[in-house]
C-alpha cells in the first residue's frame, strides 16, 4: 500500500486490514471493525470435525449465508480473509485475491480482483462458489451474490472476533478440522505475550500514529485492544473519545503528553516526528521514546487474521523492550 487512508476512505481501509490496515490499510486492516455477527467466543468451541453441506453461517454483518456444497472455487477480496483461508488449508481452492495480498507466496500469481474497491466483473469472470469480503465491499459484492455465489463479509471488532471468523470460514469451506489448532495457536501466543508484558509491572501511556496526519486508533479498534493487552495505555481513548479510528489533533497530542509515541510505517520515521517543532516539548521526544514500527509489523497489527500475533509481538517488544517475545 502506498499510504494511509484519510477519514473519508476509512471504511474501505478497514475492509482490507481487518485490518486493514493494512490493511493494509487498512485492512484493517484495517481494516477497523464494528458490530460483528460472529464475535461470539462460543463459535470457536462448537465446530465439528466435518462439515455436512449445505451449511448456513452468520457473517459479521449478521447476515445468514447458505453454502449449498463444499466450495471449490473461492475468491477473497480481503487480505485478512485470504490469510485465514490459507491458514485453514483451503488455499488450493482460492482462485482470486486482493491486489494488496502479499502472504503467503502462493497469492502472488493469483488473479487480482480488488484493491480498495472490488472489480465486480473480474470476480464474476472467475465463477466463484464462495466470496469472502470485508466491510465497505457489500455493495459491490451484492451483484455477485445475486448471480448465485455465496458471499460472507468478515469484519471483526476484536481479537475474539478473529477467532470466530476463523471458525466461520472453517465451517463455510469444510475445513473445520483445522479450526481448533489455528485458534489455539493464536490464543497461546496472545496469552503468553500479554502475560510477559503484564509481568513488567509497567503501563506507559502511548500514542499510536497510523500516519503523518495523526490518524490514530481509538476505542473499539484492534490497535487499542492490542495496546491494552501489551500493558500500555492508549491516550487516544481519553476524554470519552468513542471513535475507533479518527484524526488526533497536534493540540490533543501535546495535551496528552504520552510517555511513548509509536509511529506506523506510513508516518515517515522517527526523525520526521522528533524534528517537528510542534512536538519538541513532548516527554516522549525529550526522553527518546519515539519508535517507528517496521512496515510488515505495522500491517500485521491491523490485519484481522492469524498472523496478527506477529504484529502483537512487535508491539510488545516496542512497549517493553526487556520482554523476550521469542518464547
Amino acid at each position: 500500500m502506498n499510504g494511509r487512508p484519510t477519514p473519508r476512505r476509512k471504511a474501505a481501509w478497514q475492509s482490507l486490514l481487518t485490518g486493514a490496515l493494512i490493511c493494509t490499510l487498512m485492512l484493517a486492516l484495517a481494516f477497523a471493525l464494528v458490530g460483528c455477527g460472529s464475535d461470539s467466543a462460543s463459535t470457536t468451541t462448537s465446530v465439528a470435525a466435518e462439515t455436512s453441506f449445505p451449511v448456513t453461517v452468520t457473517d459479521d454483518n449478521g447476515d445468514r449465508v447458505t453454502i449449498p456444497a463444499k466450495p471449490m472455487s473461492i475468491v477473497s477480496t480481503s487480505p485478512a480473509a485470504t490469510q485465514i483461508l490459507f491458514a485453514l488449508g483451503a488455499g488450493d481452492r482460492v482462485v482470486g485475491v486482493n491486489q494488496l495480498d502479499e502472504y503467503p507466496a502462493e497469492v502472488v500469481d493469483l488473479p487480482k480482483v480488488a484493491d480498495y474497491q472490488v472489480n465486480t466483473e473480474a470476480v464474476m469472470a472467475l465463477s466463484p462458489d464462495l466470496v469472502l469480503g470485508g466491510a465497505g465491499q457489500e455493495e459491490a459484492l451484492a451483484t455477485i451474490q445475486a448471480a448465485g455465489a455465496a458471499v460472507i463479509i468478515l469484519n471483526p471488532s476484536a481479537v475474539e472476533g478473529i477467532y470466530a471468523d476463523v471458525a466461520t470460514v472453517g465451517q463455510a469451506t469444510g475445513t473445520e478440522a483445522q479450526v481448533a489448532q489455528v485458534i489455539q495457536s493464536m490464543r497461546d501466543a496472545f496469552d503468553g505475550l500479554a502475560a510477559a508484558a503484564a509481568a513488567t509491572g509497567e503501563s506507559p501511556s502511548v500514542f499510536y500514529a497510523l500516519d503523518d496526519t495523526l490518524f490514530t486508533a481509538g476505542t473499539g479498534s484492534f490497535v487499542d485492544e492490542l495496546l491494552t493487552l501489551a500493558s500500555a495505555t492508549n491516550v487516544a481513548t481519553a476524554d470519552g473519545a468513542t471513535d475507533d479510528y479518527f484524526m488526533f489533533t497536534p493540540e490533543q497530542l501535546v495535551a496528552a503528553d504520552p510517555d511513548m509515541v509509536i509511529l506506523g510505517a506510513f508516518y515517515g520515521g522517527v526523525d520526521k516526528f522528533a524534528s517537528d517543532p510542534r512536538f519538541a516539548g513532548l516527554t516522549a521526544v525529550q526522553e527518546g521514546q519515539v519508535f517507528a514500527l517496521a512496515e510488515a509489523d505495522d500491517k500485521l497489527l491491523t490485519l484481522a487474521a492469524p498472523r496478527i500475533v506477529e504484529g502483537f509481538a512487535a508491539l510488545v517488544k516496542t512497549v517493553h523492550p526487556e520482554v523476550d517475545v521469542t518464547q
